[in-house]
């Protein structure tokens, strides 16, 4: 009992100042300014902090290692073409994996094969490359990219050369004329019909355009030769010309209007016949009543006998009804015009003379409303009945005593037929 008491005795119950403490981990470090390796390079920014002979500024080493932390691996003085691969004889990791031409960025490892005798690929053999894969490489075959391009290919009809001759369809060009059905030869059986044969006029597409006969127009006169063009050179020359005095055959009717007395007057359109159908028209020729330019002087029938005219003052009162055009053309032969009203005395004078409705020179021919004078002077003073002019498009030319009513004007169709007063 009393050694018991003793042992409790000497236990310590005091309660430690540790307890409940986690155990300390390794010291935090700060990775900017701390360098694990000793290397002379903090560990952000050495890509292998615990290796003191990889770091940023290490010099670049053929080891297959990135030694200078810059994401490239045996770059350092071994690349001299930069093309991405290292010279086999300075630097090179792995077998088939470097540069034979150093100098050279278009050959490497991977490179096109191209058909130069040169080793592009640095696979140790030249110009093998058989891109389209049909057997032959790009030395032989004219076209690598397309299997079915190569020297013992069927020749297609395509417009391609499929078998590498240096000929296309020929297989396909039956007449021999250098294009086939392929090429758009729209006859492949005539060598004298195909694209770009020149055309004839022969009833035949000869160029295979899809016309026929479609020569040129070489004078741009619309009428080509095989459209009857007998002068393709000569604008003034076509089916349907005027005939004109220039020894030509102008309307290509095989003859010269100019040439010809068909009337037998002694006188040609070109020494100033008017009319080649009348013997009785002709520069000189009498003038007679028979609706014939006799003497071709742009007048018919001009004789105021020939109108049943009669003189009075200055003026013809004509009783033959006539249009008004072939009133006016007939005062003009006489060396006047249709009368010209300027006063009422004067319309008393030319309405007493004529008696019935006749025409005077008024109308409004031009411009509807407005109403000149055959002359073309304005027609100042009139006359108008009642509710005339009668404003109408078929009603254009003046007449006095209409309806019989002494001096008053109307307006009537210009191709009716009345008597007429002519003024000088």
């Amino acid at each position: 009992m009393f050694v018991t008491l003793l042992l409790l005795g000497c236990i310590d119950t005091t309660v430690s100042s540790t307890a409940g403490r986690e155990p300390e981990g390794p010291p935090v470090v700060d990775p900017n300014t701390h360098d694990a390796d000793y290397d002379g390079s903090v560990d952000a920014k050495d890509c292998k902090p615990y290796d003191s002979n990889i770091h940023p500024d290490a010099d670049e080493l053929c080891d297959g290692v990135d030694n200078d932390c810059d994401g490239k691996v045996d770059e350092g003085n071994y690349d001299a073409d930069d093309d991405g691969y290292n010279d086999a004889r300075l630097c090179y990791t792995t077998v088939g994996a470097w540069d034979c031409n150093d100098n050279d960025p278009s050959i490497h490892p991977g490179a096109i094969e191209t058909c130069d005798y040169v080793d592009q690929n640095c696979d140790g053999e030249l110009d093998n490359a058989d891109y389209d894969g049909d057997g032959e490489d790009v030395c032989e075959d004219c076209n690598d990219d397309d299997a079915f391009i190569f020297s013992d290919a069927a020749e297609a009809c395509d417009g391609i050369d499929n078998n590498c001759n240096g000929e296309i369809d020929e297989l396909w060009d039956f007449d021999g004329d250098g294009f086939s059905a392929c090429q758009d030869d729209c006859d492949d059986n005539d060598p004298d019909i195909g694209p770009g044969v020149r055309d004839a006029c022969d009833g035949v597409d000869n160029d295979c355009d899809g016309l026929v006969d479609e020569l040129d127009d070489l004078d741009a006169d619309g009428v080509s030769t095989c459209a009857g063009d007998c002068d393709d050179h000569d604008a003034a020359v076509y089916p349907g010309a005027p005939e004109i005095c220039d020894g030509q055959d102008n309307d290509c009717d095989a003859t010269t209007l100019e040439a010809a007395d068909t009337d037998g007057d002694g006188y040609t359109i070109c020494t100033g016949d008017c009319d080649e159908s009348s013997g009785a028209a002709h520069p000189g020729g009498a003038e007679a009543c028979d609706s014939v330019d006799n003497d071709c002087n742009g007048y018919t029938d001009e004789m105021p006998e020939c109108y049943g005219c009669s003189a009075s003052s200055t003026y013809y009162l004509c009783t033959t009804s006539t249009t008004w055009d072939l009133a006016e053309n007939a005062c003009e032969a006489f060396g006047g015009n249709l009368a010209h009203v300027n006063s009422s005395s004067e319309n008393d004078t030319i309405a007493t003379l004529a008696v019935r409705a006749a025409w005077i020179g008024a109308n409004d021919q031009d411009v509807e409303g407005t109403y000149l004078w055959s002359d073309g002077s304005a027609v100042v003073y009139d006359s108008w009945g009642a509710g005339e002019p009668l404003s109408s498009e078929a009603l254009d030319c003046a007449i006095t005593n209409n309806g019989g009513r002494r001096g008053d004007w109307a307006v009537d169709d210009c191709t009716s037929a009345h008597q007429f007063v002519c003024e000088f």
